[in-house]
């Protein structure tokens, strides 16, 4: 959950990029990456009869802890939390975890590739205070004046002191429609003023595209699989065919994963109706197979697909499939190895539970769990490498479907 944090902690599109901390460091990598299958089911209560014994053992400790204990304990509802993260931890699969109402909510706007919210990107400052780092064109901040560097002090007369990233993101947020009024303190100057906002329909792109200069290659990049990424990767490809694009180069890195109905239906783009994009196969042996549904937009341009060890999960499966059928050569360096699938399970709280109920295994029936895919080509990275823009890794791509070696 912290792996996109760090594209939310620069992007987040007040907003927040992406949810909570995707991008933080590999444990939150392995967060975004773990919901990477549905959207909530509810859960049910299990019957006393199946609940463990001895859990008056719990209390007694509390007691003793509420008791005895030099220093602050937890209250309330974080008790809860840390004794189902306590069992968590006893599982020993980091992949099934508890996200917190907050960061759930925040989740949720990720996976739907949207939000209402007043268009900008923020961070925190040294000092704990949300700063704009920019305002989005045509959004309800830009058209309010909202500068770089503006420091946000209260959410609807709510101090934002104390308060983490995401818990100040879920106040600027809401309805679409609805108004919040911030107050703001600009730098240079003495005194914070008002500004009420009508909150509107933020997109969080997940698609980058351009033509390859001097070339007919085209370059496209997906940063995640939301419930957007397939149209927007339709409109990307049709784009870049209209520009004079006849070969591809579908970068992956850095790609956490996502919905996996959106990475199967983005395969579809590049596969033959019908070819396996994946199996799913669960704890008893029994699997279900995923195919392409619709027949390949750009199904006989050459391409070749970028990977390193940011790609995983939904990333991994695309890449998996296009790998296994012959349609992309990888090139880069080894994916993460996130294999396995998780299933949000809503709780009556707002927090939800996701859980590992099955592992990913490739049309070729490798398990992504084991290692992740090894590149056909492996590239590292120079120092003075711009990643996404001009790097070793892309330039190697362009020189391979240039000579095809």
């Amino acid at each position: 959950m912290e792996r996109i944090a760090r594209l939310i902690t620069i992007a987040l599109l007040v907003a927040l990029f992406t949810t909570v901390s995707f991008v933080a460091g590999f444990v939150a990598h392995a967060y975004v990456a773990t919901a990477d299958i549905a959207l909530p089911i509810g859960g049910q209560n299990p019957n006393s009869a199946d609940r463990p014994a001895n859990f008056d053992i719990f209390w007694e400790a509390w007691d003793i802890l509420k008791r005895e204990f030099y220093g602050e304990l937890p209250e309330g509802r974080q008790v809860t939390y840390a004794a189902i993260r306590g069992v968590l931890v006893a599982l020993g699969d980091p992949n099934t975890i508890l996200v917190e109402p907050v960061e759930r909510e925040l989740e949720q706007d990720q996976f739907r590739g949207e939000f209402g919210g007043i268009g900008a990107y923020v961070t925190m400052n040294e000092q704990g205070q949300l700063v704009i780092v920019s305002p989005i064109d045509d959004t309800p901040a830009a058209r309010a004046g909202l500068q770089a560097d503006d420091i946000i002090l209260e959410v609807d007369g709510q101090p934002l002191a104390g308060k983490d990233l995401n818990e100040a993101v879920s106040l600027i947020r809401g309805p679409v429609g609805t108004q919040v009024t911030l107050t703001v303190l600009r730098p240079g100057e003495e005194e914070p003023f008002t500004v009420t906002l009508t909150r509107e329909r933020i997109p969080t792109p997940t698609v980058e595209y351009r033509l390859i200069e001097n070339t007919d290659i085209g370059y496209l990049r997906l940063s995640f699989f939301s419930e957007r990424t397939p149209k927007e990767v339709d409109q990307a490809l049709a784009a870049l065919e209209e520009e004079g694009a006849r070969r591809l180069i579908l970068d992956l890195r850095n790609n956490p994963g996502g919905l996996l109905d959106s990475a199967i239906e983005v395969t579809s783009d590049f596969l033959a109706p019908g070819t396996v994009v994946a199996y799913q196969q669960f704890k008893d042996g029994s699997r279900e197979t995923h195919t392409a549904e619709r027949g390949g937009r750009v199904i006989e341009w050459p391409m070749v697909v970028l990977v390193n060890d940011g790609s995983a999960s939904a990333s991994e499966i695309v890449a998996g499939a296009l790998k296994a059928h012959g349609r992309g050569l990888l090139i880069g360096r080894q994916t993460f190895g996130k294999g396995t699938v998780q299933i949000p399970y809503e709780l009556s709280d707002g927090s939800s539970l996701h859980v590992t109920v099955a592992h990913w295994l490739t049309p070729d029936e490798k398990d992504l769990s084991q290692e992740g895919l090894v590149p056909d080509i492996w590239v590292e990275l120079e120092e003075k490498d711009q990643l996404f823009v001009d790097d070793a890794q892309l330039r190697r791509a362009v020189e391979y479907l240039q000579t095809g070696e």
